[in-house]
């Protein structure tokens, strides 16, 4: 018997569905994967846990007007990651996180796909992705990736045009 493939969606972030984020990445990510960093102790303290929401809340939810459009990633209705397109003039620079559980199950390769066409939907002619050059998961979705910068880092432009 064949089993039924995954329901990969994105959602756009709201603050009805910011709290089932945090708890996705509070039960399947480490904060330094998921938010800038915030001092303290590690792990996801009562502190950090509000620096996340008030992250989201001052990047994809500002009432003057979204810095970025951030989604949350659905698998089957429950909340596994995020995802980003950050306004860089004509271009998004996409940004996603998974949790660890759904790693390694194609949800990157369908929400990369997913990130495109809403890309192209609010008028971008181009994405920028950057990543670490020990990321292997997020490498394999960038074949044309740059080398690893002085910093660590791959950069990959993909033209949607």
């Amino acid at each position: 018997m064949r089993e039924n493939p995954m329901s990969i969606e994105l959602e756009r972030l709201s603050e009805n569905n910011l709290g089932a984020l945090l708890e996705a990445a509070v039960a399947d990510a480490d904060p330094s994967e998921v938010m800038p960093p915030v001092a303290g102790e590690p792990g996801w303290t009562a502190q950090r846990k509000q620096a996340f929401l008030e992250f989201h809340r001052g990047r994809a939810l500002r009432a003057e007007g979204p810095v970025e459009l951030a989604y949350v990633i659905t698998v089957d209705g429950r909340a596994v990651g995020a995802a980003r397109l950050e306004f860089q003039g004509d271009s998004f620079e996409a940004g996603v996180w998974i949790g660890r559980s759904h790693r390694g199950r194609g949800v990157g390769r369908a929400v990369a796909g997913k990130l495109r066409i809403a890309a192209a939907a609010a008028g971008a002619r181009r994405i920028v992705a950057v990543t670490t050059g020990d990321n292997t998961a997020a490498r394999r979705l960038l074949p044309t990736a740059t080398p690893v910068g002085e910093d660590g880092t791959v950069r990959a432009a993909f033209d949607l045009e």
